[in-house]
């Protein structure tokens, strides 16, 4: 896999809106998504695990270049509160982008957590549903549950302002663990254009509102002991997804390979195998 070394909005004025390269592997997955109608995640987090190191920013300017509606981001499409994301991916425009901003907030909220990671289950395992591009901060990749980590397609590590690096990441259903390239380095400026600007601030205000105890903390969900059971019902059907998707992709592109020697591989009936090829 070549490694690149990408910078946003290189041929760009100053005050036009993000864009990425075309020779950027990030944008070249964005672009075949759109074309086969279907969903892209990317996590965003902090390689040493520290605050204030341009997550936002970046995360507000690549949603923004993947965004293909008349209106780019708005407010609406930019929260802290996985409800209103939950909301947002069904209510919004299909190829909008969506920003859920430092994530973990409501996951280290023990009393709703469970509701918080049945929301994004449920939302990774609509893929190729609503066409949305949803991009997820949090402060450590390891703070977010390794099965929605496992469903998202790329992560992005943040080493210091305005540099991250890249990683592609797929699931390997024959070892149950992602398998991950590096996708080289990514740069950006800090600065944002006004709309993107007003997006930004209106998340700074929410993070202080919350920090004195007066922001949303997550309202609406089931409890944390009513929410297990259906939590898991769909992590396990995404993850049925993701292996679906990638058993089909190894039968379709590997010579000499039957249904019998896939089924083998993975502990599944070749009649179970034969039916997951034919659903496509």
């Amino acid at each position: 896999m070549a490694v690149t070394d990408d910078r946003l909005d290189e041929d760009q004025p100053d005050g036009d809106m993000p864009t990425i390269p075309d020779s950027c592997p990030l944008g070249k997955l964005h672009r075949k998504r759109v074309a086969q109608g279907r969903d892209l995640t990317v996590l965003i987090s902090d390689w040493n695990l520290e605050r204030g190191s341009g997550k936002t920013t970046l995360a507000l300017r690549l949603a923004q270049a993947c965004d293909r509606t008349d209106e780019g981001i708005t407010k609406s499409k930019a929260t802290l509160s996985a409800q209103e994301l939950t909301d947002a991916y069904t209510r919004e425009k299909p190829r909008s982008a969506l920003i859920l901003d430092e994530g973990q907030a409501d996951a280290s909220n023990r009393r709703t957590m469970s509701g918080v990671n049945e929301a994004l289950r449920k939302i990774v395992g609509m893929g190729r549903v609503e066409q949305k591009y949803l991009f997820l901060t949090a402060p450590g990749v390891h703070q977010v549950d390794k099965d929605i980590r496992n469903m998202c397609d790329v992560w992005i590590f943040v080493r210091k302002v305005g540099e991250a690096q890249m990683f592609r990441v797929r699931y390997n259903p024959f070892g149950n663990h992602e398998l991950t390239d590096d996708w080289g380095t990514l740069r950006w400026s800090g600065e944002l254009p006004g709309q993107l600007q007003s997006v930004y601030d209106s998340l700074t205000t929410e993070k202080r509102k919350r920090l004195r105890g007066n922001g949303d903390d997550g309202q609406g969900y089931v409890k944390a002991d009513e929410a297990a059971e259906t939590a898991e019902r769909e992590a396990e059907k995404a993850e049925r997804q993701k292996r679906d998707e990638l058993l089909r992709t190894i039968y379709g592109n590997t010579e000499d390979m039957t249904q019998q020697k896939l089924a083998d591989a993975v502990g599944l009936s070749r009649s179970r195998v034969a039916d997951i090829l034919s659903d496509s």
